[in-house]
């Protein structure tokens, strides 16, 4: 008997051929535990998603038809969904604001105007001002159709055609010069979003990010100047997440880059670049705040997958709802000390909270696929594997919640029949998880997934293996 401890996979690192290796977190995050725990890395479930409001949602779109953009003011949390424009007001009270009249993208910016902000909405060319529950759209001849906007400083930024980007009045989105407008200027380039970063705003091109600082002289001319440019493009305006303090995008290279000074760090992994290659659909960035974990999120998700990368931790994982290929979270907004994201297909807002342990009503499903186990170039013998798990966890409707645990021989590309470990109900923390003779596996070894349906909480810290060397 040799007694293996298995390592814990802190990250979702598929390999280009699975039987090289394919260790996977789906639904779950690796957190550090410090030296004095029992496993230095622990697996948790993420946070649920408890339903908080449901808006109107309309319209045949192309893409995504749940929430597509929030933005949120001190009185109203301005929601779009389908092509329904809706303010919920603090106590709860829904407004439809506006209907739109096409499907392309939508961007919510709003200015420092008091009491009451003006909030621009810009959407298939035309740009609009809501003030409160009101709205009217932006009639100034001197701006040219809009295809995106942000904020800096007071001003509306907003991209339009040719390259060229108008600033609005300070405070006053509805007013436009004629003069007021500035290019990308380092390396002349397609302009799809600028970004009112901390300090500086931050123009985005198919082929450079260039960084403007507001330094008027007083003439009256287009205060902002650019400061530094790097010669890195975005490969989509709704890549582009800005969460507190950072900044990220999927660059035009297919990595995804994090804004460090004027510059973008690489924090994408290989299995993430290969995933955005894969895309046969737009991909959409947001990034969330789970105030209870601690943990502050930034995900891009498609038709097909959701990656996940833990800003306090800089681990990936994967997210995938009940039947689904994606997650359903889609946008976030943090709103009167909430954590609130919108669904991908439908006009329902979810609250992130640490006590739900399912979406809006579904299970979340976790996996965790190990480092395939092997004695290469001999077989192995598996005995028996133990898992380090929260036990005792049990509650209604789960009164006797499952782990199950299976094995696969081609690198985690299919999985044999799932054995089953009670988790123990309420009160039994004593309990061992165990499960005993899986049998030989050859030279390739065999790679092990824990999973777990249950609305509980779920946390792993360790997996051993009861293995013996096969001879030759």
């Amino acid at each position: 008997m040799a007694l293996v401890p298995l390592t814990v996979p802190t990250s979702s690192e598929h390999s280009r051929y699975k039987i090289e290796g394919s260790a996977r977190l789906l639904n779950c995050y690796a957190e550090p535990t410090g030296s004095d725990a029992k496993a230095s890395w622990t697996s948790y479930a993420p946070s649920g998603l408890d339903l908080w409001a449901t808006v109107q949602a309309s319209g045949t779109l192309t893409g995504p038809a749940g929430v597509r953009a929030m933005l949120a003011t001190d009185d109203y949390l301005y929601v779009v969904a389908g092509r329904k424009i809706t303010a919920i007001s603090a106590l709860g009270v829904q407004t439809v604001v506006a209907t739109l009249p096409g499907d392309g993208d939508v961007y919510l910016a709003r200015n420092r105007r008091s009491p009451t902000p003006e909030v621009a909405v810009v959407s298939d060319g035309t740009m609009r001002i809501i003030t409160g529950t009101s709205i009217a759209a932006v009639t100034d001849p001197d701006l040219p159709p809009p295809t995106s906007v942000s904020t800096l400083d007071g001003y509306f930024l907003v991209p339009t055609t040719f390259d060229r980007v108008w600033i609005s009045g300070e405070d006053d989105g509805t007013t436009y010069s004629a003069l007021d407008f500035g290019r990308a200027q380092r390396q002349p380039d397609n302009t799809l979003f600028v970004l009112g970063a901390e300090r500086d705003a931050m123009v985005f091109g198919e082929r450079s990010v260039e960084w403007w600082n507001n330094s008027p002289d007083g003439s009256g001319n287009f205060p902002f100047v650019p400061i530094a440019s790097i010669n890195l493009g975005c490969a989509g305006a709704k890549t582009i997440v800005q969460l507190d303090r950072a900044v990220s995008w999927i660059a035009n290279d297919g990595t995804v880059r994090l804004q460090d000074g004027y510059s973008g760090q690489r924090i994408s992994t290989h299995t993430v670049e290969r995933a955005i290659g894969t895309a046969t659909t737009t991909i959409y960035g947001f990034g969330w705040t789970d105030q209870e974990t601690g943990h502050a999120f930034l995900a891009w998700t498609c038709g097909t997958w959701t990656w996940v990368y833990n800003l306090r931790t800089g681990k990936w994982h994967e997210m995938q709802s009940y039947k689904r290929t994606n997650w359903r979270g889609f946008n976030a907004v943090s709103w009167r000390g909430m954590s609130l994201i919108g669904d991908y297909e439908d006009g329902r807002i979810y609250q992130v909270r640490a006590s739900v342990f399912s979406e809006g009503g579904d299970p979340i499903i976790t996996d965790m696929v190990l480092p395939i186990l092997h004695s290469a170039p001999y077989g192995i013998r598996l005995n028996a594997i133990y898992i380090d798990a929260v036990p005792g966890v049990g509650n209604d409707p789960d009164a006797h919640p499952l782990l199950m645990v299976s094995t696969s021989t081609d690198g985690g590309k299919t999985f044999g029949a799932a054995r089953l470990i009670e988790l123990g109900d309420t009160g039994q923390h004593i309990r061992r998880l165990k499960t005993y003779r899986f049998g030989s596996f050859g030279p390739t070894g065999c790679a092990v997934k824990i999973s777990c349906s249950a609305s509980v909480a779920r946390a792993i810290s360790g997996v051993y293996a009861d293995v013996d060397q096969l001879s030759k």
